[in-house]
């Protein structure tokens, strides 16, 4: 099929085959992808976790709580008092290897001794981030602190109405039962 070409197609044609395959060897020897995986999500749910402790979650409730309270018609200055049931927690993953091995000795006159040897290791399975260069535990699962109770302190609740307001708020806010709340009135 060449030889029908004349001498400047061929060169044309060598000349585009040429481009062709340094072409596609710029292609092959790309020395990094485009697209990197960013594992940024899991680094800043770890952090969170690791600053939310419970004094912490306690009094920033306690603070909120006092803030929302006093704005309700009728209360005047407000304590909260929260205990917590347990604090956050996390749930890593784990990769687990099970090791079973066997022996089987033979004794002589038709004597087996077996012995089964079953070991089992756990570590947790980690994601190294690029800009840090540090491993951290991929997480499942989070746990946020679970409240015990509200103790609520405030001018004003010795009316029965503001004090079903006000232990009605409570209950809205932290999404606990109404016997977990205690609401009682300030003495002056």
């Amino acid at each position: 099929m060449l030889e029908k070409l004349s001498t400047s197609q061929r060169k044309i044609v060598n000349w585009l085959g040429f481009l062709l395959i340094v072409g596609i060897g710029f292609m092959l020897i790309k020395p990094e992808p485009a697209n990197k995986i960013d594992y940024q999500p899991q680094a800043t749910t770890l952090a969170r976790y690791e600053q939310t402790t419970t004094p912490n979650y306690a009094e920033q409730m306690e603070q909120e709580l006092e803030s929302i309270l006093q704005k309700i018609q009728g209360v005047g200055s407000v304590e909260v008092f929260v205990t917590l049931e347990r604090g956050s927690r996390i749930r890593v993953a784990e990769t687990v290897t099970d090791d079973l091995r066997t022996i089987e000795e033979y004794q002589g006159a038709g004597v087996t001794r077996t012995t089964h040897e079953q070991r089992q290791t756990s570590a947790p399975v980690t994601l190294r981030l690029d800009a840090e260069r540090k491993e951290v535990p991929l997480v499942l699962e989070e746990y946020e602190p679970i409240v015990r109770g509200v103790l609520v302190v405030a001018e004003g609740v010795a009316d029965p109405h503001i004090r079903y307001q006000v232990a009605k708020a409570v209950q809205t806010v932290l999404q606990i039962p109404m016997y977990r709340i205690e609401v009682l009135p300030k003495v002056n």
